[in-house]
């Protein structure tokens, strides 16, 4: 146990030095910010609204001790997470302090963790280390990793440690299994806690994991689901889901009380009052105040299917829906007219498509969409589902598909929001590939250690 304890500390030193030359010294795209930039430098140099935002209300609890009346906006569009780690870095080093630098440096650390325990999972399926070892790096071959979760642009945007967290809910959830300890249970419960609170897409996937928790749940007790489970796998994995659940909800309840108590609402944010507003705004309108991305998006549909709900804000959230029900496959046909140049969007890409694809952009993401359907389509081969944690797999990823599916029936597209999708892609196909090449064979029993 020892030497393979000191072994995973030198695999993670090196993939720690690996992703920290990929974060300081590769650029897959110009104009980044300087990773020397400070707090108040960023919020005058960001060309998105996002990080300005953020280095906005950090600065503000960094001095005041908590968010002030004027910037409480902030906490409605987005959790609270990214901010107060960046309040904590200002606090601890000073104003001046290179606060893309130090981002950098701890996604660095929260990275190499997650391909520590992959290696570790990796390991069990295949003979030669050297493969488990390379396997993981694959993630970052791809652009979109290396711009989204570790270059500077990418790392303002704070969803590097959203889906550090995630990820590594997923590792810890497998090893709660294998290892038999609850604990990792309780771990991955935080972890997923933690990347709601960076992100909001998060709470959301949160959301649709205890729905398809819970039919899961039931599905194993009452259907014939169970016969094909090999039965010393049933209990421990109906245990994890549950612990999984009950420790993430516990965790995201002091933010949910927090609006309750100051916004009359547990609501995790408040954008879908905006989603509903912009979805009955005129195009014309919406381009007249710089809102043209979200009529290329595809975010003002119930007026474009019904004009007569064109400018009834008042109503908006009801017209939503009942535009959907009534005109579902115009409103999907105007989403697949455009989604295509979203998934082979440039990576130099982040809200609309401004940047025109190259022939790389055109292989690299036509080949993330290949490795998509590789995932689902080995998920339900025999070898995958005899496997002692395909249960796990199918709750990780039908929880996913749903959940992307409903914010992108909901939201405007955005090129940024299938970045985690095609990263996510490539994660679960690494783990899948493995399982289907070497079902676990080893005993579980789950305990209370």
């Amino acid at each position: 146990m020892r030497s393979l304890k000191h072994e995973s500390l030198w695999i993670g030193i090196i993939y720690f030095l690996s992703l920290l030359g990929i974060a300081l010294w590769v650029r897959d795209i110009p104009n980044q910010p300087d990773p020397f930039t400070t707090i108040q430098q960023l919020i005058e140099v960001s060309t998105m609204g996002d990080p300005a935002s953020f280095a906005t209300a950090a600065i503000d609890i960094a001095q005041n001790g908590w968010i002030s009346s004027s910037n409480n906006w902030i906490f409605n569009l987005w959790p609270p997470g990214f901010v107060l780690l960046e309040a904590s870095i200002i606090k601890l080093l000073g104003p001046s302090v290179p606060i893309i630098l130090v981002l950098q440096i701890l996604a660095t650390v929260l990275f190499s963790i997650v391909l520590v325990l992959l290696y570790d999972l990796l390991r069990t399926c295949l003979k030669r280390k050297v493969i488990a070892f390379t396997l993981p790096l694959l993630i970052f071959s791809f652009p979109v990793a290396r711009v989204f979760l570790l270059q500077p642009k990418g790392i303002t945007l704070g969803e590097s440690f959203a889906i550090g967290f995630f990820l590594l809910s997923i590792l810890l959830v497998y090893r709660s299994v294998v290892r038999s300890s609850l604990r990792y249970a309780v771990y991955a419960g935080l972890c997923l806690a933690l990347s709601a609170y960076f992100r909001s897409q998060f709470e959301i996937l949160l959301l649709s994991l205890t729905g398809w928790g819970i039919l899961l749940v039931i599905a194993i007790q009452l259907t014939r689901l169970r016969n094909s489970i090999e039965s010393k796998f049933v209990k421990p994995s109906i245990k994890t889901i549950i612990i999984v659940l009950f420790i993430a909800h516990a965790t995201t309840f002091p933010w949910r009380a927090y609006h309750w108590i100051y916004e009359g609402s547990p609501a995790w944010v408040y954008t879908s009052s905006l989603t509903f507003r912009n979805s009955v705004m005129t195009s014309s309108y919406l381009e007249s105040i710089q809102g043209g991305w979200i009529v290329a998006g595809g975010g003002n549909l119930v007026c474009r299917i019904d004009p007569s709900t064109c400018g009834d804000t008042a109503h908006a959230k009801k017209l939503f829906v009942k535009t959907f029900i009534t005109h579902p496959i115009e409103w999907y046909t105007l989403k697949f007219d455009v989604i295509g140049k979203y998934w082979f969007s440039s990576v130099r890409n982040w809200g609309n498509v401004s940047v025109e694809s190259t022939s790389m952009d055109m292989v690299t993401n036509g080949l993330l969409l290949i490795v998509l359907v590789t995932l689902v389509t080995l998920v339900f081969t025999r070898k995958v589902r005899l496997h002692g944690s395909w249960v796990l797999l199918i709750w990780f990823n039908a929880s996913l598909f749903s959940a992307y599916m409903l914010i992108f029936t909901v939201a405007q597209f955005e090129v940024r929001y299938f970045y985690f999708p095609k990263i996510a892609g490539i994660f679960m196909a690494i783990i899948v590939t493995c399982l289907y090449f070497r079902p676990m064979k080893t005993q579980v029993h789950i305990s209370n250690d």
